[in-house]
């Protein structure tokens, strides 16, 4: 196979959990490095049904917050066709909190690949070569520059009722350029996606 036809190869492993049992995190064998400005950790423990009513608030009310709050309530109503309602006659909370951290504080997504989970089982796409990405035959890639901030969205949705946590994500992207706000207000959608599933460390690219 002429290198000039092929910009990468990748593996795709299907690993089944036994008896079903919940979400797990996979590690993909290599050296751990950042292959993407960002990604997404999700854990879910029960999916809400479409069309469940929701009441979203922020941790603290910051204008980026209250920019963000608009976000989730309208990317809630598009993928799951949500309502907003005030807390008392929701039946779901969507609480969130944001922050800029630095780079080595954020954990790094997997050199080598990526892993979905689910109760079936598990999904491992593992880059074998690739002249982008880190990868099992081509190496490491350079990762985010000495002294990087990344944007943090930290998001759970309870049941209002009894208060257990039936979902939370975690969304980070490295800040390149100084446009926090754009790269808050994209991770909103990508983290709104990922309600009612279990992602281990995903990549992000919104470029």
């Amino acid at each position: 196979m002429r290198a000039a036809s092929v910009a990468a190869a990748t593996l795709v492993l299907l690993v089944a959990l036994p008896g079903g049992a919940g979400a797990q995190e996979s590690t993909v064998p290599g050296e751990v490095a950042r292959t993407a400005p960002g990604m997404v950790t999700a854990q879910t423990f029960r999916a809400p049904p479409a069309g469940f009513s929701v009441s979203v608030a922020p941790y603290d009310d910051s204008e980026l917050n209250l920019k963000l709050k608009a976000d989730f309530e309208a990317a809630l109503a598009q993928r799951w066709q949500a309502r907003m309602a005030e807390e008392p006659a929701a039946a779901f909370l969507l609480l969130f909190e944001s922050e800029v951290v630095p780079a080595n504080l954020a954990p790094p997504p997997p050199s080598l690949g990526s892993a979905r989970l689910s109760d079936g089982g598990a999904e491992v796409n593992v880059n074998v070569w690739s002249s982008s990405q880190d990868s099992v035959l081509g190496g490491r890639q350079q990762g985010p520059e000495a002294g990087a901030n990344v944007f943090h969205i930290n998001a759970v949705l309870r049941d209002r009722a009894s208060g257990e946590v039936v979902w939370q994500g975690d969304g980070y992207y490295v800040l390149r350029e100084p446009e926090t706000e754009r790269v808050a207000r994209a991770l909103v959608p990508s983290l709104v996606e990922r309600i009612g599933q279990s992602v281990v460390r995903e990549p992000l690219n919104f470029d």
